[in-house]
């Protein structure tokens, strides 16, 4: 059963605590899971200071990337028409279910990471500004199928783990807040591919279909 965020006047909080579960947070994923195919966890981090609680969302699925994709595609994603003009299905969905959490909620809710756990690949999508995740997931994903080829190096190599976005070490603000274009999503993503014992990190700029060393960017 859910618990309550409610504050307890007998105790101090400093900063951001994490929790189990918040009030209507059940069946917010329980809609996660029916709609992408997927087991769903989930840590609330709430702030009492200022007033919110954020959500670390993991969705994971028992098949890879590529028939994820595959459905997306073909239009029969959770058995709804995807087609071009109608991607915006998977974010109104998102935006629904995060609205009526919200109603149940006792603080405003939003998405700080949400993250697809496949067989072959993870990819962890991060807040940029207030509901971007949920406003901008229908373009990510539309955005991975028309970059697959690419990232993955002509089809030759799976990433175990794609970062969107990442930031060159010169645009991250001091205020993270301050953010406030979800059109970062679509620069720069990192990417991880697995080299036996050691790993190879780069960045792949989404403008240019190129790869870049990791060395003036930040993961995050």
């Amino acid at each position: 059963m859910p618990s309550s965020n409610k504050k307890n006047n007998n105790h101090k909080y400093n900063g951001p605590k994490t929790y189990e579960a918040t009030d209507g947070l059940d069946d917010f994923l329980l809609v996660l899971e029916k709609y992408f195919f997927a087991s769903a966890k989930v840590q609330c981090k709430h702030n009492f200071e200022k007033h919110c609680t954020d959500l670390v969302i993991e969705l994971h699925h028992n098949f890879g990337i590529t028939e994820c994709l595959r459905h997306f595609n073909n239009g029969d994603w959770g058995n709804y028409n995807f087609a071009e003009e109608s991607h915006s299905n998977i974010s109104a969905s998102l935006e629904k279910a995060l609205e009526t959490l919200n109603e149940k909620s006792f603080y405003p809710t939003d998405i700080l990471e949400l993250s697809f756990h496949f067989k072959d690949t993870s990819i962890i999508v991060t807040r940029l500004s207030h509901k971007s995740i949920p406003d901008q997931a229908s373009n990510i994903l539309t955005a991975i199928g028309k970059h697959f080829v690419y990232f993955t190096k002509g089809l030759s190599e799976m990433p175990y783990e794609i970062f969107v976005p990442v930031f060159k070490d010169t645009s991250i603000p001091r205020d993270a807040s301050k953010i406030t274009s979800p059109c970062g999503y679509f620069d720069y993503w990192g990417l991880y591919f697995d080299k036996g014992e050691k790993h190879e990190a780069l960045i792949y700029a989404l403008d240019k279909k190129k790869f870049y060393k990791d060395s003036i960017f930040l993961f995050e």
